[in-house]
């Protein structure tokens, strides 16, 4: 059996391979690749895209710009609303992101240093708003600045603003963010048995 050169094989094969319309770049505003990851992630712990709200307590100053209290107490009132809160953070920081959970008097997903550095992103993508203390080049408000989506950084507003405040404005955040919709008020998702093999 004579072989065929590879380079006629080529010649052959190169027509079919040039694609019939240009490829489109995915826009800046798309979002991070599918990720397996977060899909996981989303499945065991129920995480709800439309109504998701996440909280990063951490900070990357000296002095926190809120104490844990007050960012429960907007989480609270986010929950009422029907919102889905996720407190997000480094598993270095567990005393902030431990005590918003602990100061909290709703239920709330606590996702902290659980989430791999490379599904944060589309963690953030799928959610609807994010509340942050600072937007420090480390912090996820950089995250969600470069994929639009919508925060609230609390070192941005002055030390003695109230948590109703930052609750009003992160209640108007959500309302002008189309495919974001609140529902029962949040309760904790329970994996199946067969969900959690």
């Amino acid at each position: 059996m004579r072989a065929t050169p590879l380079s006629t094989l080529s010649d052959e094969l190169a027509p079919a391979l040039v694609p019939d319309e240009p490829s489109v770049m995915p826009s800046a505003n798309a979002g991070p690749p599918p990720d397996a990851d977060y899909d996981e992630l989303a499945a065991f712990h129920g995480i709800e895209r439309e109504r998701l709200v996440l909280i990063h307590p951490g900070s990357h100053r000296d002095a926190p710009a809120w104490p844990a209290e007050r960012y429960a107490d907007v989480a609270d009132q986010l929950a009422a609303d029907g919102w889905q809160i996720a407190i997000v953070g480094d598993a270095p920081d567990p005393e902030r992101t431990a005590g918003v959970l602990g100061a909290m008097q709703t239920a709330a997903l606590f996702l902290a240093g659980t989430v791999a550095p490379r599904t944060l992103p589309q963690l953030i993508a799928n959610a609807r708003l994010l509340v942050s203390d600072d937007a420090a080049a480390s912090s996820p408000v950089a995250t969600a600045r470069a994929l639009g989506t919508p925060h609230i950084v609390l070192d941005e507003h002055p030390r003695d603003t109230g948590s109703d405040a930052i609750a009003a404005r992160a209640r108007a955040a959500l309302s002008k963010t189309g495919d974001a919709h609140p529902g029962e008020p949040f309760t904790l998702h329970m994996p199946a048995a067969h969900e959690s093999a």
